[in-house]
């Protein structure tokens, strides 16, 4: 077997100790956020004055129209003073629970003077909700 001179070996562990270095440094870089939701233009306990714009965010997933069920991807749905609907459970249809199964990221809500809370809801493509990872409530006051 020959032997490795200094000259080689001092090169062989350089090689090995950046390939290590470059190994970590590309894991440490990679950053896993779960999927969610959230108001773009709205914080929690914003004043507003009606009607005002509503606008929707996702990250982590992709908004597409209701019809069929597609892996990361749903629609949003705004409910007024309510909560988050159950992982798997039917978002209702009604004026507290609002549909946006054609894909919109943005609406006009119209609202009397009042304190409300308002929960970005996304679900599937058959209105099955992704429940509370996939929700964000805010509390505002219309005035």
């Amino acid at each position: 077997m020959k032997t490795l001179n200094k000259t080689t070996l001092i090169i062989l562990l350089f090689t090995i100790v950046m390939s290590a270095c470059q190994s970590n440094t590309s894991t440490e870089s990679k950053t896993v956020n779960e999927p969610s939701v959230f108001f773009k233009n709205m914080q929690n306990g914003a004043i507003l004055s009606s009607p005002f714009l509503v606008e929707m965010g996702v990250e982590g997933m992709e908004v597409e129209a209701a019809g069929e069920i597609n892996a990361l991807k749903g629609h949003h749905h705004i409910i007024i003073n309510s909560d988050f609907i159950a992982d798997g459970d039917i978002v209702p249809a009604n004026a507290q629970h609002i549909h946006f199964g054609l894909g919109q990221i943005e609406t006009t809500l119209d609202l009397d003077a009042g304190n409300y809370s308002l929960t970005l809801q996304f679900a599937d493509g058959m209105h099955q909700s992704y429940g509370e990872g996939m929700s964000k409530t805010i509390n505002v006051t219309v005035r």
